[in-house]
């Protein structure tokens, strides 16, 4: 097999003759099949004959006769058209391919003839090794490849039978005698059998080679010596008892020797001049040989000595050690080990012990141990890291495929968590699966301390992702017994559940080896403490290892340990023993009739247990603001209950103690405290620090001009751990205090004086999210409390800046300063207060408030086909004609990862999960697919079963159940959780299946067709209840009654229709009255009423019950009626039309409210009220949308302009502070009503590069030079930009002018000459 490198160039001599559907100018790509396979695709460039592509693929090739196949598609409004291709062998391609223009193919195509030029090339190898060393850094892995490119000696083999035979057998001998010991051996130590397999695997490749190497002989002559001692089983097994330590340092190096015999055999002792990682020089035999001979003197000499029985260091568990260990070598067994207990049973100590086992071994992959307050440790994509950083030193065909995939794509670390688990880990690990002859463990301890945010993600890589690696890669995992992880974990075929029982042997031998510790250490006699009362603490642990960790701590740390232990035994049991023992430790240890430790003590343990990462005894000082040294001082007598040592972090010995400190509710312990309180003085103690320590430009950053991630050992920075800590979590402790206006006074301090040194903090730890979050705490934690409504106001400007803003101080400090301040609106509270103190920066004419600023949401490269908000309003998805779904962070608009690639067609619908943890799409591909909304990893595999298009899909109100319906004329049922299909499709439609929903019992579907029927089923057998319900014309729109027992459908034959949910039986006649189509109906709240909008220009009402209609038809409009609703409270209608005007109706009376609502100066496509029924939101084909008073029918500002195409549909978020806007711009736009009255937000700039009125100056919001970055302009000023060096601009928003002269730093143009130093913008 070889890698080719096949690039696509270019096509010319386009002849294009489009259809009578197809655009004038063509939209061209190029699909690339190697036998029959799409291996790449190139993008679609429109509106050119003569594209030019110049993208390239690297791909594996086994024979020269392969046929690669290119075909050339327009890209259109239906389905991309085929229109042309042509076929080459591989061999012909090579063998033409020798100018830089390489191949001419031509295609003579059924729209037009063309020529592609392609070449084709063996991928060069050298250049890959090189490039891939460099860039194998990304990963810190260590520099090992040079071997690679090494010469190698090459070995020649002999043929010497008479000298290989005696050594041979020797060998084989004393292999035999191992074997027949090797299960005793393993009884006693956990990892030995490794060493036994592998000799076994060694005898098998001896007893079939026959061509021999001298130095290889040699080797196994010094093997023969070692294992002279095992002549005798029985002997063998005696011996061992007594020299463990030596025979572990002979399997161990027995092991190395195998692999190295096992791998040199494989490639045949005559031919051994191809280059491998693992192929070795004369030299390393010998070394090998010499290292042999030296452990068996070590050997001959430990014989003399007499040990103990087991190793201290294994400590306790030995047999489900010995166990585990077995099962993960063993690749007949599942894949996974989950060994489950409840807290305290000592499942870490059994993975620690099964860690050092393996990595002893060189076996071990990676180790993840979370811990609960660890937030930054769960991050799903920072283990996957690990677990890639491990593997990729574990083996050295494992580090090459990893560091190859790098070296191809360098940006590849910051992909989506999806595309780097599938590109950086499976394909790679996969591809040298074949290599990977033994076992490497990944270790993953107490998963259920991950932090709540990522715990969801990593049950999902568990289940669905991991299992799909080789088998070689194999994993032990332990977490309590948790719902969500029983629930996942227990379903899955590749998972062993192993529940951990103590055995009280094991509680014995572990209560043996710490009390003889002490008894050594105090010198006690040799039978202390006595068989009776080493009984009794076996009795009194309840088999809880965790409680005696901690009793032994508290015996081992006391004065007088005999005095102690007595007290401990003689403390009644409970069934809240772990409490029980805590509080004895605490009492005990604890000076608490001394009121200044018991203040000190109390505030000090609660901080180690609420904080969000563990902090070292000089960061509680600082944070507590505490004399230098006290919180050392005070952990010296806790050692029992807290790991620490002077200058590392604290942890609590178990996450246990946190919540006995936390959930104590008896206030008589001297200990206690409130929580509340203790959050107050965090907040409190983080603010101080803040405000203590910040100052301007605090990372000391040289240049403006480069990027956070572009200064050299800004990561290594020496700042305080505690400043950072308080700079990223005291929202998170402010978020749990009670209102205090000492806390108010403080905040308003702090954010008044060292705001935007703040950010600088947050912007190099690349935390942004945290100001939003903090931000939106403080407000939440002001408004409407208190005195000091300032605070509030400057909270609020402060939300808004950060918004704006966050895509540039998340990338670079210094441009808070360069970019954001002078470019905040000129009305804004943060350019007010601190612009002043800048006079150096830039000056630039700016809106004077933060209003008519929308958020457009770009990403997409085709049309946009469908939105959705998630449940509580934090996020949209989106579908698109460009194959992706993208999910959006409604506050910012920031897209959350890379697009979502799985589809191969088009995405026409999406829906989250009534959880909001899942993502549901259907595509043109006829598949379904489920995502995870946290990750944008899809669970599972696309749920196939449709024949045709997938055009709408719905979760249940349960989430349990997926609904999609199909243009091959069907609806399907499946499990969310499966993904499998629920029984056969629901036949009976005789046209696309448009629309469906699951009525609010989630006991019966409706669907609508292009058959002109709606046809109601029951969720629990799939079956149709009555006939379809049928029209006369196509169902244009459907919608269930808030109680979910009528559905109302529109439809193009003029009439409006009611139908019963239960039965399908349409509920009396149609509803006539309409002289054109019905192109929108809406249920009232109170299932009273139906409103129906109709292109003859009418709006009707219509009894719910009786499908009479109320009154006249509702007259106004002047064209046609495209879409209405209720308002929230059922009391007035709202209406839009093509005559360009919105009406307000009185839903009691028909009559009109006020004049129509003018504005647009185009069709209104789409209206609806705010969840308040205060607001009217307003689309239209003007490409603008408006928002309404809905009281008084005015207009609230300005029109909200972005969109460049017509405004197909619009919803305002479940809060009412958002409107989403879909156009077919290709674009969705985010627009924020959280303002006031009268005025719209924008929230963040646009989400992409796109063309403004200076094409090519902005890349991401950035004007730079060469490398420079100038500086970073928000999407809404970028059309009227006035670039450094004009004088000034006229735009439609007046004349905008700049003054070179009084900026120091960033945006200036550069010179030779010109200061660019930080220090140049003032202070």
């Amino acid at each position: 097999m070889s890698s080719l490198k096949l690039v696509v160039h270019k096509a010319k001599t386009i002849e294009w003759h489009p259809g009578p559907f197809h655009s004038s100018q063509p939209n061209l790509y190029i699909k690339v099949y190697h036998n029959n396979h799409r291996i790449f695709k190139t993008k679609a460039l429109g509106r050119n004959h003569n594209p030019l592509w110049d993208s390239s693929v690297v791909f594996p090739s086994q024979a020269s006769s392969e046929i690669l196949t290119f075909r050339l598609f327009h890209g259109s409004l239906g389905p991309d058209i085929c229109v042309g291709e042509a076929n080459a062998s591989v061999q012909d391609l090579i063998e033409q391919s020798c100018s830089d223009q390489g191949v001419c193919l031509d295609i003579n195509g059924s729209k037009g003839n063309f020529q592609l030029h392609v070449s084709l090339k063996a991928a060069t190898v050298q250049a890959a090794v090189v490039q891939m060393t460099e860039d194998r850094s990304k990963l810190a892995i260590p520099s090992s490849l040079e071997g690679i490119r090494a010469p190698i000696e090459t070995i020649q083999g002999v043929n010497s039978s008479a000298q290989f035979s005696e050594s041979f057998k020797a060998v084989l001998s004393a292999l035999e005698n191992i074997v027949k010991v090797g299960d005793e051996l393993a009884k006693v130590h956990p990892y030995a059998k490794t060493a036994w397999t592998l000799l076994t695997s060694v005898y098998k490749i001896m007893a079939n080679q026959h061509e021999m190497d001298d130095k290889v002989i040699k080797l196994i002559e010094a093997m023969a010596e070692l294992y002279s001692f095992a002549k005798e089983a029985d002997l063998f097994v005696k011996k061992f008892k007594h020299v463990e330590d030596s025979i572990m340092n002979i399997t161990k190096k027995t092991q190395d020797c195998a692999e190295f015999i096992h791998k040199y055999s494989e490639i045949g002792f005559l031919a051994r001049s191809v280059q491998t990682p693992l192929a070795g020089t004369g030299k390393q035999i010998e070394e090998m040989t010499a290292e042999l001979l030296q452990l068996k003197e070590s050997f001959d000499r430990a014989m003399l000595v007499q040990t103990a029985a087991m190793a201290a260091s294994l400590g306790t568990r030995i047999k489900i050690i010995a166990d585990i260990t077995e099962q993960l070598q063993d690749s007949s067994k599942p894949q996974f080990i989950w060994l489950s207990g409840v807290a305290g049973s000592g499942k870490s100590t059994i993975a620690t012990s099964v860690s050092q086992a393996f990595r002893t071994l060189r076996r071990l992959g990676a180790c993840i141990c979370f811990a609960r307050n660890d937030v930054q440790g769960s991050d799903p994509t920072l283990v996957l890291h690990t677990i890639i950083l491990g593997l990729a030193n574990a083996h050295p065909y494992m580090e090459q495929a990893i560091c190859s995939v790098l070296s191809r794509d360098s940006q590849l670390m910051g992909a989506t968590l999806e595309r780097q688990c599938q590109e950086l880990l499976l394909e790679p690990l996969n591809s040298v699966k074949q290599h990977l002859d033994r076992p490497f463990i990944v270790i993953i301890d107490a998963l259920d301390e991950c932090a709540q945010d990522s715990r969801r993600t990593m049950i999902n890589l568990i289940v669905n992702f991991f299992p799909k690696l080789p088998m070689a890669i194999r994993f032990f995992i332990t977490s309590r017994p948790d719902p969500d992880i029983v629930g996942a974990l227990r379903e899955a075929s590749s998972i062993h559940e192993q529940c951990l029982t103590t055995e009280s042997e094991d509680i014995s031998m572990y209560i043996h080896m710490r009390l003889d510790a002490i008894r050594r250490k105090h010198k006690f006699h040799a039978l202390w403490p006595g068989a009776e009362k080493i009984a009794n603490l076996v009795a009194l642990s309840g088999n809880l290892f965790i409680w005696l960790v901690a009793a032994l701590n508290l015996v081992e740390e006391a004065f007088r340990p005999s005095k102690r232990l007595d007290e401990l035994l003689k403390v009644p049991f409970r069934e809240d023993k772990l409490d029980q023992l805590y509080s004895l430790a605490l009492e005990s240890n604890g000076k608490w009739n001394d009121p200044e430790f018991k203040g000190s003590a109390t505030i000090i343990l609660v901080t180690i247990a609420l904080c969000k990462l563990p902090l070292t005894d000089r960061d509680i000082d600082s944070i507590l603001d505490l004399e230098n040294g006290l919180t050392e001082k005070v952990l010296e007598h806790f050692g029992a209950v807290i790991q620490w040592s002077p200058g590392q972090p604290a942890h609590p010995l178990h996450a246990s103690f946190g919540d006995f400190l936390r959930n104590s509710s008896s206030k008589t312990n001297p200990w206690f405290v409130n929580i509340a309180q203790a959050n107050k003085r965090l907040t409190l103690g983080c603010l101080t620090l803040l405000q203590k320590c910040l100052r301007f430009n605090i990372y000391n950053f040289p240049d403006s001009h480069l990027l956070n991630s572009e200064v050299p050992g800004l990561a290594a920075s020496d700042l305080a751990p505690g400043l950072i800590y308080a700079s990223r979590f005291w929202g998170s402790h402010l978020a749990e205090t009670e209102f205090d206006e000492e806390v108010v006074t403080l905040l308003d301090s702090f954010l008044k004086s060292h705001f935007l040194f703040w950010l600088e903090i947050l912007s190099v730890e690349q935390d942004i999210q945290a100001a939003g979050m903090a931000l939106q705490v403080a407000r939440s934690y002001v408004d409407g409390k208190g005195q000091n409504n300032q605070c509030g106001i400057f909270l609020k400007d402060a939300q808004k800046f950060v918004s704006v803003f966050a895509p540039v101080i998340g990338q670079s400090a210094p441009h808070i300063y360069i970019s954001a301040l002078p470019l905040t609106a000129k009305e804004s509270i943060i350019r007010r207060h601190f612009l002043a103190l800048f006079p150096h920066l830039l000056q630039y004419s700016v809106p004077n408030s933060w209003v008519n600023l929308e958020k457009v949401l770009w990403g997409h490269t085709e049309l946009v086909t469908s939105v959705a908000f998630s449940p509580n309003g934090e996020w949209i998805v989106s579908g698109s004609r460009d194959n992706t779904l993208r999910i959006w962070e409604a506050s910012s608009g920031a897209p959350i990862g890379e697009p979502l690639h799985g589809h191969t067609d088009w995405v026409r619908c999406v829906a989250f999960s009534p959880n909001g943890q899942h993502i549901l799409s259907g595509s043109a591909d006829r598949t379904l697919r489920i995502w995870d909304a946290g990750t944008g990893a899809p669970i599972g595999e696309p749920l196939h079963g449709h024949t045709d298009w997938v055009r709408c899909v719905a979760f249940s109100p349960n989430g349990q159940r997926i609904l999609s319906g199909s243009d091959d004329r069907t609806l399907r049922i499946w499990d969310a959780g499966t993904g499998v299909p629920i029984g056969d499709p629901l036949q009976g439609h005789t046209g696309w299946v448009i629309s469906v929903a699951f009525s609010a019992d989630g006991q019966h579907i409706v669907s609508g067709s292009a058959d002109n029927t709606l046809q109601i089923w029951d969720v629990g057998t799939g079956a149709p209840l009555g006939d379809p319900l049928q029209g006369t014309g196509w169902v244009s729109s459907v919608a269930f009654s808030p109680d979910g027992q009528h559905i109302v459908s529109g439809s193009d034959d003029k009439t409006v229709r009611l139908w019963d949910t239960g039965t399908g039986a349409p509920l009396g006649d149609p509803l006539q009255g309409h002289t054109d189509r019905v192109n929108s109906v809406a249920f009232s709240p109170d299932d009273q009423h139906i409103v129906s909008g109709s292109g003859d220009r009418t709006l009707r009402i219509w009894d719910a019950g009786t499908g009479v209609p109320i009154g006249d038809p509702l007259q106004g409009h002047t064209g046609w009626v495209n879409s209405v609703a209720f308002s929230p409270d059922g009391q007035h209608i709202v209406s839009g039309s093509d005559d360009k005007t919105v009406r307000i109706w009185d839903a009691g009376t028909g009559a009109p409210i006020g004049d129509p609502l003018q504005g647009h100066t185009g069709w209104v496509t789409s209206v609806a009220f705010s969840a308040d029924g205060q607001h009217i939101v307003s689309g239209s084909n003007d490409a603008t949308m408006r928002i309404w008073d809905a009281r008084t029918g005015a207009p609230l500002g300005d029109p909200l302009q972005g969109h460049t195409d017509r405004v197909n549909s619009v919803a305002f978020s479940p809060d009412g502070q958002h409107i989403v806007s879909g156009s077919i711009d290709s674009t969705l736009r985010m627009w924020n009503l959280g303002v006031g009255a009268g005025e719209s937000e924008h929230i963040n700039n646009p989400l992409s590069s796109q063309p403004s009125l200076l094409p090519g100056i902005f890349q991401n919001g950035w004007i730079s030079l060469s490398s420079s970055k100038l500086i970073w302009v928000p999407g809404f000023l970028q059309s009227d930009f006035c670039l450094p060096w004009c004088k000034f601009v006229i735009t439609p928003q007046g004349t905008k002018t700049v003054k070179p002269s009084c900026f120091g730093s960033g945006a200036s143009r550069p010179s030779e000459d010109s200061n660019t130093g930080l220090a140049a913008i003032g202070r």
